[in-house]
């Protein structure tokens, strides 16, 4: 009943009426937050299998926990877990997905200010922390790993997954604003592309695990495994999406000269950086810089 009241709330939110008129016009539109629930209940399988976790007792921070899927999943199997966010009005609907079924905190605040530790205390320290599509909206990620490292146990685990900007899927179709080719660029050009607000930070790979040396995290473990059956696959499925994403510039679809010019100068510093590789990375790294949507991985706190 709680999820029901969650999506009428959610469809009142977005002003798209009625829940039947959110599942049968907008389900597309709004398919991460319908779909939250069964999103949080695999991972959670996921991570129970990689881990052998039983999570009864567990102290689990879900960082980022928007409209309370994964802290309410943890919370219905035994675990001790608060949930944080900066986003008030996603809060108010958390609570409205909890209600009636689980009785979990749910709480405003920046995970990466200074302030987060003293909020925390009182559950800490966390044997798991999850940040589950997450880290693209962090712009301080050094604060969010420091205060990390102070209120998590040592050898705690903590299970990230990040979009990969530079995922050919990605650059034909930017998965938050649905626009070609923004990927690539730096946040200060996206003014130019998207008018709402935005907070979306695109990282290569070694931005991350830079960072995690840094605040002492270790054993890291990536959970990507390659799908296709041969390195020939991989160099062919990616010189097809190089392929569409040359036809989209040909298009020209764009607002302005100036949009079409952003877009061209980054795409062809891609297309530079796809050909060197596509000669010298081995499969494993091809695969995982190209064809990895979404970065997976589990780390040891110091």
């Amino acid at each position: 009943m709680a999820y029901q009241d969650f999506l009428a709330a959610f469809a009142e939110v977005q002003k798209v009426g009625t829940v039947e008129a959110l599942l049968a016009q907008h389900a597309k539109r709004y398919a991460f937050q319908i779909n939250s629930r069964q999103r949080a209940i695999q991972a959670i399988a996921m991570l129970e299998d990689k881990l052998g976790i039983d999570w009864s007792g567990k102290r689990v921070l879900d960082v980022g926990c928007a409209y309370g899927a994964f802290s309410i999943e943890l919370a219905k199997r035994g675990a001790r877990v608060v949930g944080i966010d900066i986003n008030e009005k996603w809060l108010e609907l958390g609570k409205i997905n909890a209600a009636g079924e689980v009785d979990v905190p749910l709480l405003l605040c920046d995970a990466a200010s200074r302030q987060a530790c003293q909020q925390l205390k009182d559950y800490a320290p966390f044997d798991v922390v999850l940040i589950n599509d997450v880290l693209e909206h962090i712009y301080d990620t050094a604060g969010l790993l420091e205060n990390l490292r102070r209120l998590m146990k040592p050898g705690a685990v903590l299970f990230f997954k990040v979009p990969n900007g530079q995922a050919t899927r990605h650059v034909l179709l930017e998965g938050h604003k649905g626009v070609f080719g923004i990927s690539l660029m730096p946040p200060d050009y996206w003014p130019a592309f998207v008018n709402a607000p935005f907070h979306i930070y695109y990282r290569r790979w070694p931005y991350f695990t830079a960072q995690l040396n840094q605040f002492g995290f270790h054993d890291l473990k990536v959970l990507n495994k390659s799908t296709d059956p041969s390195l020939e696959a991989t160099q062919k499925h990616i010189q097809a999406d190089i392929r569409k994403i040359r036809r989209h510039l040909k298009l020209e679809n764009f607002s302005n000269a100036a949009q079409f010019k952003t877009a061209r100068v980054a795409c062809l510093h891609y297309f530079d950086e796809v050909a060197e590789d596509l000669n010298d990375l081995d499969w494993d790294e091809l695969f995982f810089k190209y064809r990895v949507t979404f970065w997976e991985g589990l780390v040891k706190a110091p």
